[in-house]
């Protein structure tokens, strides 16, 4: 009896064990933007916490800059995240209304089942009454993880600064959001943005004259 209880003890210590390495790694950060915790950043992170589809948010941080005219806008009173039909996420993630030119954003993907990158993202920034679209800057390429998901992240700029942004993504067939992991920062932008406004702007003088 005593050997009996022995061993299934152990199982459930292995299977506990195991439970927690599934989790954690799902729920790893593998790739965080170095402006995390800057003034006038925001983070958000949600995941598949409850074995259905929908993603649920587990974290969301944000740091002022001691201004009181920067204010967050509220987040969305739900906290979870329930797909269409055709595989489509749609998320909304507050940020700071502030007078900064430029957002940058870090999108960080996980998801099971199909292989294949998510087929479509779609990037709408609000600005007031206007609408701002996003720029993909830079894709990762998609990395298999130990537990057998797929990993992609994106590095997306919005100019003029909106004060939120929504962010659809769209998975393949047979494929399934377990993680997303959101960062945004309201600053001035880097040397290299810097001067491809410059040349734009020049560019677009030069058509004028």
């Amino acid at each position: 009896m005593y050997t009996h209880n022995k061993i299934h003890a152990k199982l459930l210590v292995v299977a506990a064990t195991m439970a927690l390495t599934v989790n954690f790694t799902l729920a790893d950060d593998l790739t965080p933007p170095a402006y995390r915790g800057d003034p006038l950043s925001v983070f958000a992170h949600w995941q598949n916490i409850d074995g259905t589809a929908n993603l649920t948010l587990t974290d969301f941080t944000f740091q002022d800059d001691t201004d009181p005219s920067t204010t967050l806008h509220p987040l969305v009173p739900i906290d979870y995240i329930i797909p269409s039909p055709n595989h489509e996420y749609k998320f909304h993630l507050p940020n700071f209304i502030d007078k900064m030119p430029i957002k940058y954003m870090r999108l960080q993907l996980t998801w099971t089942g199909n292989p294949l990158p998510p087929t479509g993202l779609i990037l709408s920034g609000v600005e007031g009454v206007s609408g701002v679209p996003g720029n993909v800057v830079f894709t990762s390429p998609v990395n298999p993880l130990a537990t057998g998901a797929f990993y992609q992240y994106y590095d997306i700029e919005f100019m003029p600064n909106p004060d939120m942004e929504r962010w659809s993504v769209f998975l393949p067939d047979n494929a399934f959001l377990v993680q997303a992991v959101t960062d945004t920062v309201s600053t001035v932008p880097e040397p290299a943005t810097i001067t491809t406004l410059m040349l734009g702007s020049l560019l677009f003088l030069r058509k004028r004259s």
